[in-house]
């Protein structure tokens, strides 16, 4: 596997409908939340019992910081930036370092914008499936289920979109430098921001009191597993 991941991405025809049709999908299932979503808490018969929440999950009761939403937003957006721009600053060295003509440097460039693009849809359309299917409210509505619990938005607590964006955009850019030839220093210092991004984004939203411990924790696994997938498809095979 990582012999095929030194190699120099590849895009075909397919990737137009790779990265519409996740995309489309995900919007399709934001806008069926009202319909799908059981408001289950504010029900006749509330099921969000305290009890019920995992142990690892329960120091999560309580928490709702506004604060910390607002910095998760931050170092989420943060992760987004550094994936879209380090590469395009890359490509644009090689050119001027001359190992590579303006022609390729400009491909270089358009192809890992859209292996962001394409692990940055994948990832919301597989976060939000899981989020329609699982149903699991906030950790802020066990607090007040009858008034927080009426909002179908108050249960997509599983798993955090956040962190997995962050995650995914980490993975991506990594995987990006890997296969344009990056340096040791350059993938561990870009690997080392990236997981201080992920932890930091991780822990903003459950002290927002928008996710448990369980939530941040799949998430970083899910948005990484999509981006090496992506990575992986784009990569030719080895013979």
């Amino acid at each position: 596997m990582l012999s095929r991941l030194l190699l120099p991405p590849k895009l075909t025809k397919k990737d137009i409908v790779l990265t519409l049709l996740p995309a489309l999908l995900w919007i399709g299932g934001i806008h069926a939340r009202s319909h799908v979503i059981n408001a289950r808490c504010a029900g006749p018969v509330p099921s969000c019992a305290k009890e019920a929440v995992l142990k690892i999950d329960q120091a999560s009761l309580g928490l709702e910081s506004s604060a910390a939403d607002g910095y998760s937003y931050l170092t989420q957006n943060a992760a987004g930036i550094v994936a879209v721009s380090v590469p395009a600053v890359w490509n644009a060295s090689l050119f001027m370092l001359g190992r590579a003509t303006p022609a390729a440097a400009l491909i270089y460039a358009g192809t890992d914008l859209i292996l962001f693009m394409q692990a940055f849809a994948w990832n919301g359309f597989i976060g939000e499936t899981v989020r329609l299917i699982s149903q699991r409210p906030r950790p802020f509505v066990y607090a007040d289920p009858i008034g927080r619990g009426l909002d179908p938005a108050h249960y997509i607590s599983y798993y955090s979109g956040h962190t997995s964006f962050t995650a995914a955009a980490v993975t991506i850019l990594l995987l990006i430098l890997l296969g344009r030839g990056a340096t040791g220093p350059v993938l561990v210092v870009f690997a080392g921001l990236g997981q201080s991004l992920i932890l930091m984004t991780a822990m903003f939203r459950v002290l927002a009191g928008r996710h448990f411990v369980t939530d941040v924790v799949t998430a970083a696994v899910a948005g990484s597993l999509v981006s090496l997938v992506i990575a992986l498809i784009h990569k030719p095979k080895l013979r």
